[in-house]
């Protein structure tokens, strides 16, 4: 076996945060992907799953399926922001505490400093971040 020509290892991050956000996902995986395997549960949508079997049987999939995916990440990134319309990011928040309670490692971004300076957040997390590139430039740098 040739030690040398053997592929590094990657660290595997579940991207976590609001399911509509897809030019975060986007710009995680185009500028990152190269570095990390990335678990990003909205490759299946919430609609495809309901189309397919059903609300009230999508929604334990669901749960299970991406408690599983936080299960084999080494890292959890949970985007944090209000949303629109008053609606609230509890799923985010119910994975970034599994995460912790499992001991996987959080990051949280977000844009909003009062959002970052939350006891909660900052209790469960490992570091806090303005922006994606600052998030994955920290991360970059502790692998080194």
């Amino acid at each position: 076996m040739n030690i040398k020509n053997r592929p590094s290892l990657k660290f595997t991050i579940y991207l976590a945060g609001y399911n509509k956000d897809l030019e975060y996902r986007k710009e995680v995986i185009e500028n990152y992907g190269e570095h990390f395997n990335i678990l990003d549960p909205m490759t299946i949508t919430f609609d495809e799953v309901y189309e397919d079997i059903g609300k009230e049987l999508s929604d334990i999939y669901l749960i299970r399926r991406d408690k599983k995916m936080i299960d084999q990440c080494d890292i959890l990134i949970a985007k944090v922001e209000h949303l629109p319309e008053g609606k609230i990011m509890i799923g985010t928040f119910m994975e970034i505490m599994y995460a912790h309670t499992k001991g996987i490692p959080v990051f949280i971004i977000s844009s909003d400093d009062n959002l970052l300076e939350n006891p909660w957040l900052k209790f469960h997390c490992e570091a806090r971040f303005n922006t994606v590139k600052d998030c994955f430039e920290f991360i970059l740098s502790k692998e080194k």
